[in-house]
């Protein structure tokens, strides 16, 4: 059974659950004398799901659906407007808004998070060394005496060499600094890493690299990804599950093999369509969407797709839908008139036809 896009079946599973997660951003209006409110922009609008251990959910839309939005509210780097977050039993939202530091570090401890940019996030006045040791010190966890020791176990676990350590930022390349990022990430041992955008700065060949060793480190030490991305190749070889943003909000969640073959909402098709195919001369057809994304400051009625919806009923204008069960128990979608459940037609480039 599955409600709101979550399979009860594997609740036990769960090691995060968001239920209604919202972030809403005023707009205001300088005057003279007081600031006046004239909107509010929906970044994050009512999000549910959940990632069962061991897993990797993949969280895709085009840019501005709010996916970083989402993956920040949930860790607390910006203060989510309502809604829960569930780390295994313990709702860390409640945690974070008490602010009890022992148990925030307690969660912080067992939620990472690897930033999309590897430059940006590293101080520059810092050696690695110094990066790799600050988790270690704030956290405590090891004894100073002990923290070269770990520093140099991170580097070789994401295939650096201990030398590297004494390095800055400015003296690698983009992969060699998201492996830093990474290492980072994995220093307090957390149970749950969130990648945002990881390989989208990089080079090609590099982003083989880091993806690789993304998924041999959920092998080998058991991790749970919620891994952020528009690139769906990637998404495609390293998710478990795959869940669907626009505007704000999930349309769709289903094993990665479903949604790629068997798309039942339109949004989703259409960014199926929009894969890129390693031929110049390929027939890809017409572009399937049709205007711009609306402004999350005026969302429409309804659907908030119906405005470049091919398949739209006049309902779509008026009703909100539900994420509901589809086709299959790990299948929702929140369409009012889905695609059919019919495989989708690829030609030989891969292109969907």
């Amino acid at each position: 059974m599955t409600l709101h896009g979550r399979d009860t079946a594997g609740a036990a599973d769960e090691i995060l659950r968001v239920d209604n997660l919202c972030k809403l951003y005023p707009v205001l209006r300088r005057g003279v004398f007081r600031s006046r409110q004239t909107g509010t922009i929906r970044a994050v609008d009512g999000v549910s799901f959940s990632v069962r251990r061991g897993e990797t959910l993949g969280l895709v839309g085009e840019s501005g659906c709010g996916k970083t939005t989402t993956a920040r509210a949930i860790l607390h780097l910006i203060e989510p407007t309502s809604g829960s977050v569930h780390l295994g039993s313990t709702d860390i939202s409640e945690v974070f808004r008490e602010g009890d530091r022992p148990r925030v570090l307690a969660a912080r401890r067992q939620l990472q998070y690897i930033f999309q940019d590897p430059y940006l996030s590293l101080n520059p006045r810092w050696t690695i060394a110094q990066t790799l040791t600050e988790p270690l010190r704030v956290h405590g966890q090891l004894p100073p005496d002990q923290w070269n020791k770990r520093v140099v176990e991170l580097l070789e676990l994401v295939g650096l060499e201990a030398y590297h350590a004494w390095r800055y930022p400015h003296e690698f390349s983009g992969g060699q600094r998201q492996r830093v990022g990474i290492a980072r990430a994995l220093a307090v041992e957390p149970d749950v890493v969130i990648c945002d955008e990881p390989v989208s700065s990089l080079d090609v060949s590099v982003r083989a690299q880091i993806l690789n060793l993304l998924a041999d480190l959920q092998a080998s030490l058991g991790l749970t990804y919620l891994y952020i991305s528009h690139d769906l190749s990637s998404v495609r070889f390293i998710s478990t599950r795959v869940a669907v943003m626009y505007l704000g909000q999930i349309v769709e969640i289903a094993d990665v093999d479903t949604l790629f073959e068997r798309p039942r909402h339109h949004y989703t098709y259409a960014l199926l369509k929009a894969i890129p195919v390693p031929d110049p001369d390929a027939d890809i057809g017409d572009t399937v969407l049709k205007g711009e994304v609306p402004s999350a400051m005026n969302v429409p009625s309804g659907c908030r797709f119906h405005p470049r919806c091919p398949a739209a009923l006049p309902i779509c204008a008026k009703v909100v839908p539900e994420l509901k069960q589809s086709s299959g128990a790990n299948h929702a979608v929140a369409c009012h008139n889905p695609r059919s459940d019919t495989a989708i037609v690829r030609n030989s480039t891969g292109a969907i036809a």
